[in-house]
């Protein structure tokens, strides 16, 4: 009788543990996937991006008087991706390749336009996957976008064999610059890169932003909802939140690079682009804007910015 007791116990206990583990794996999975959606399929506000909405951030009536044409190239993937490519008043063929931010587009990168006029470069912004005029699915990160941003340096690389090609990018646009950059350490297609506000690690972020000020207390909360935000990014869209890690690769890129951050960014801690910046083994710099939040350290400080990133590329001779 007591073994018969116990079998049934014991039965009763496993039924359970599986119907527990399932509802955990539901539940998990539904959790993850609100999450990957809330990223990856981000809706962006088309009141707050093109032209009209940025076009007081950069000198507007010096871009219209410039010759520019607009740019579509067919990415690896097959959707188009849309840029403005614009024409230095002093001819020459060196070009810097502005990315954008996350929930933009080309027109909030052209704000560093300017800066690079006056340096004397051609300027080429365009609109990042499933942002603005270009296609694509989803975003994944920065994962394909370096895909993406490695075609764009190519095509430029292709149409000026010699030139100087320089890569700034902003926030997912410094992130995506980041992992172009390993990709490039081959053939050595861009000659400089200036990445401002970028993480270190994407997991790492996410957890921080997930569990706040609560952390470590509730870190296994945001572990949680990550490995199972992982599958559904795995299963969905073919990315790991792995494998967006630049602090992983950071060591392997000897290209230039110019670190920027503002000292009260609360959305990406300036502590990841130190992080970065010591990491890193080839010639670089550091600059940490003074009481500028997030992506916002250019409009801040714009003269000291300018004088920050002409110093670098004279320093890496990208400056005659």
């Amino acid at each position: 009788m007591n073994q018969n007791k116990t079998k049934t116990i014991k039965k009763i206990l496993i039924v359970l543990l599986i119907v527990f583990v399932i509802s955990i794996n539901i539940a998990g999975l539904s959790i993850g996937n609100l999450y990957y959606q809330k990223v990856s399929k981000l809706t962006i506000n088309p009141e707050t991006t093109g032209l009209e909405y940025y076009k007081s951030s950069f000198n507007y009536e010096r871009f219209t008087q410039l010759e520019s044409y607009n740019v579509s190239l067919k990415s690896s993937f097959g959707y188009q991706l849309s840029g403005t490519y614009i024409f230095n008043p002093t001819p020459t063929n060196n070009t810097v390749i502005l990315v954008h931010g996350i929930a933009s587009d080309r027109w909030q990168a052209m704000k560093f336009s300017d800066m690079y006029l006056d340096m004397g470069f051609n300027v080429l912004a365009y609109d990042s996957r499933k942002h603005g005029s270009s296609g694509g699915n989803d975003i994944t990160l920065g994962y394909f976008e370096k895909i993406d941003l490695d075609n764009i340096v190519k095509w430029v690389k292709w149409v000026n064999p010699k030139a100087i090609i320089g890569v700034h990018g902003e926030s997912l646009g410094a992130i995506t610059a980041l992992l172009q950059a390993e990709l490039d350490q081959r053939k050595k297609n861009v000659n400089f890169y200036v990445v401002d506000c970028p993480y270190s690690d994407l997991r790492e972020l996410l957890n921080i932003k997930l569990t706040g000020d609560l952390r470590p207390r509730f870190q296994p909360y945001g572990e949680f909802i990550l490995f199972y935000a992982n599958i559904v990014a795995l299963r969905k869209s073919n990315f790991s939140l792995h494998a967006v890690s630049p602090i992983t690769v950071i060591g392997e890129i000897k290209t230039p690079i110019m670190f920027i951050h503002g000292s009260n960014d609360t959305f990406i801690p300036a502590s990841m682009s130190l992080e970065l910046y010591l990491r890193n083994k080839g010639p670089k710099s550091i600059y940490i804007s003074p009481g500028a939040e997030h992506a916002m350290s250019y409009l801040t400080n714009k003269q000291e910015y300018t004088a920050k990133v002409k110093q670098f590329l004279t320093e890496n001779n990208m400056l005659k």
